[in-house]
């Protein structure tokens, strides 16, 4: 099954979404949240773009690095171990005596 692009993506952003959708698929199952994030990093790329001011190009560049990060695109979030669960989470899962 073939995951589109949204339609409020331009063509630049449709690019972006093409070359990092098959990144995502070979992972395993794309959740609905990682196709929001991959959606506001391609709107994020066009808007990098298409920006011509230096202080928003680093705005747009600093949003694209938080999005791959979430997104794990970046050497360094592919790596990193994955976070412990919180306490909390584990007492409440607990199955009750």
């Amino acid at each position: 099954m073939t995951i589109t692009a949204p339609k409020n993506l331009d063509a630049a952003g449709r690019r972006k979404w093409r070359e990092v959708l098959p990144i995502l698929e070979a992972r395993g199952d794309v959740t609905a949240a990682e196709l929001d994030l991959l959606n506001c990093y391609c709107l994020a790329w066009s808007s990098l773009l298409d920006a011509t001011d230096d202080q928003d190009k680093v705005r747009w560049m600093r949003a694209l690095r938080q999005l791959a990060g979430e997104l794990r695109l970046t050497p360094r979030s592919r790596t990193a171990k994955p976070k412990s669960e919180d306490p909390l989470l584990r007492l409440l899962r607990r199955p009750q005596a």
